[in-house]
């Protein structure tokens, strides 16, 4: 399990790094006396999470924080490997700040999680033998990162992050679609470098985003005109049955994968192959599933990807557009991340008001059109810094100053998220931030630690129209004999 869900990782899309210096790659050896920098960010500019699970799930808990470490001592850094990292006696850790194994155990949503968890990933503890939370991959609430040789990065695979209450009005910002009370879905994990003493000797911070989907808003309306209770329970009964008028005939809410005698719960993805899952074909149903009395339909698996049916549905359906939302294919933030949240707030937003996902993904229309979602979440299917995604036409131009993308590999989730720019040396997410997130955002939170890098050099200074929460640019953060002005040097 751990082993498939590390294929999760590579996970997003968009802009690229700062510098023209070269870099060294970790080998070489600085002066004695080196001194060290990090820099972290989250994969993606928005995970979505369900507020239950006792009926299908679409997405788990699954936030990744990564992180490069520049090492110093002479006129350029080292970025750090796990190699170097051993030989310097350093320690790259991640701290969740809200979650906590205490306050997860005691969240109603999460405690779901918890107890169908084994149910849908088999073989899966989310609670260890200590009593610490645990994601998919591995990965608790807080510990020591892993290294990723293809982005030269430290990282945290699949966090189990996840949308709190947590009493500050400013922080929780998120809609309960289940009438609870409002949640914080941009969460904040620590990074730190320890040496060999348990000292820091480098520290930063980053959001972490999860936030719910916006299903409920329109399956809650659905369950209740079909004539059941408006609840989860509800919903997942009524759309069983509408999953049943499909041409499989498979109502899911009639699938008992744990023969406890009722219906669920169901991962989509066992029928409907996700590389989100890390799959590349429908892994099927589990050992001992059982169907409930009065079944009439085989189980089966299908051969088209999660992402294509469930989109390819709602945009051709005619119930949702005449009852639901005639604008489906255009209005996004129906489902992504919806509950009031905007998760598209980086710089393409801020700088162009009318740029919106259709713009560089296509609309579902388009999308369904191209065939993208056959394909989903690869880099031949996903928008890059140099243009939309195949078959779309963009109002905008894209970047084409000579960016250069290190490694084309591998495909599965996009140029941006797998980039290394500056003679291959520094991740793109390392000074532009997330994607959908880019700096500078509108979010302030995802400014921080590109804003005090900037500012960590004394006297520097910046263009008109630029600050502190624009990409990493001001040269000298690297480089010390270099300058303190912020600019936008070669991708090369």
């Amino acid at each position: 399990m751990k082993k498939i869900m590390k294929k999760v990782l590579l996970t997003v899309a968009a802009t690229l790094v700062s510098g023209a210096m070269s870099l060294a790659i970790a080998g070489s050896k600085p002066a004695p006396g080196a001194t060290y920098k990090v820099l972290a960010w989250n994969d993606l500019g928005m995970h979505c999470a369900c507020p239950t699970f006792e009926g299908f799930l679409l997405l788990p808990p699954f936030n990744t924080v990564r992180a490069q470490v520049l090492k110093y001592g002479g006129n350029d850094p080292v970025v750090m490997s796990a190699t170097s990292a051993a030989t310097d006696k350093i320690t790259i850790n991640y701290a969740m700040v809200e979650n906590t194994d205490a306050n997860l155990k005691a969240d109603t949503y999460f405690a779901s999680w918890i107890a169908n968890a084994p149910k849908l990933f088999p073989g899966f503890a989310p609670v260890d033998g200590t009593g610490k939370v645990m994601g998919l991959a591995g990965y608790g609430l807080y510990g020591t990162m892993g290294y990723n040789s293809n982005l030269l990065a430290f990282e945290a695979v699949g966090i189990p992050a996840y949308p709190l209450h947590t009493g500050n009005t400013a922080k929780d910002v998120m809609t309960d679609p289940l009438g609870g009370p409002t949640r914080d879905p941009y969460l904040t994990a620590n990074v730190t470098v320890k040496d060999s003493t348990g000292a820091t000797v480098a520290s930063t911070s980053t959001v972490v985003p999860v936030a719910f989907g916006g299903c409920c808003s329109c399956h809650l309306q659905l369950a209740s005109a079909m004539g059941y209770p408006a609840t989860p329970a509800g919903s997942f009964a009524a759309l069983g049955v509408m999953h049943g008028k499909n041409s499989s005939g498979i109502n899911i809410a009639m699938i008992d994968p744990d023969g406890d005698g009722v219906g669920g719960p169901v991962r989509c993805s066992w029928c409907h192959w996700d590389p989100a899952m890390g799959e590349a074909a429908a892994p099927g149903w589990p050992a001992g599933t059982k169907l409930l009395a009065g079944a009439t339909f085989t189980l089966k698996k299908s051969t088209m990807s999660f992402s294509d049916v469930l989109h390819r549905f709602h945009n051709q359906s005619a119930l949702v557009k005449s009852t639901y939302d005639p604008n489906i294919a255009t209005n996004c933030y129906k489902c992504h991340p919806g509950n009031g949240i905007q998760c598209y707030r980086g710089v393409h937003v801020t700088k162009a008001s009318t740029m919106f996902c259709m713009d560089c993904h296509g609309n579902l229309t388009q999308r369904t059109s191209t065939n993208q979602l056959a394909q989903p979440w690869k880099m031949s299917t996903l928008p890059s810094c140099l243009g939309p995604s195949a078959g779309i036409t963009s109002a905008f131009a894209c970047h084409s100053n000579k960016i250069t993308v290190y490694p084309a590999s591998p495909a599965f989730a996009g140029a941006f998220i797998n980039g290394r720019g500056h003679k291959g040396s520094i991740d793109c997410q390392a000074c532009h931030g997330s994607p959908h997130a880019e700096r500078p955002s509108s979010l302030a939170a995802d400014n921080v630690g590109v804003a005090a890098a900037n500012s960590s050099v004394a006297g520097a200074t910046y263009p008109a129209g630029v600050n502190s929460s624009y990409p990493l640019g001001v040269c000298k953060f690297c480089h010390p004999n270099k300058s303190t002005v912020w600019q936008k040097p070669y991708h090369l």
